[in-house]
């Protein structure tokens, strides 16, 4: 699957898309920003995010019904990769590695990734 790109922004957009049961309206998407952007933000970025292929929608009535094509765990692992190989060369070890130099992990979390390493 090639990289979707989506802005911090748009991000915001996509959680709120993933988190719903069905599709949503636009007011329904504004009325769970509560007021954090204008009506004709979420608008364009929602044609934004249609164009980018991650997001499509249905008409119903006069409203338009937004849903997410793009799911968030593609999502997710797609962003974790990036990162892998733009900063630790495409290697998890080394990501491991800088988080235990900069007690960034805990023992514990140390000890839960040895038990799912041990169950592979």
């Amino acid at each position: 699957m090639a990289r979707q790109t989506v802005t911090e922004t748009e991000y915001e957009l996509m959680k709120i898309l993933w988190q719903a049961d069905a599709p949503m309206s636009l007011g329904e998407i504004l009325k769970e920003l509560d007021g954090k952007w204008v009506r004709n933000t979420v608008g364009t970025m929602l044609v934004r995010l249609c164009e980018k292929g991650v997001v499509s929608y249905h008409q119903k009535g006069k409203s338009y019904l937004y849903y997410p094509i793009l799911k968030e765990s593609d999502y997710t692992m797609q962003e974790t990769r990036s990162l892998l190989h733009k900063l630790y060369n495409g290697k998890v070890g080394n990501l491991v590695a800088s988080l235990f130099e900069n007690k960034e992990i805990s023992q514990e979390e140390i000890e839960d990734l040895r038990k799912l390493i041990d169950t592979e």
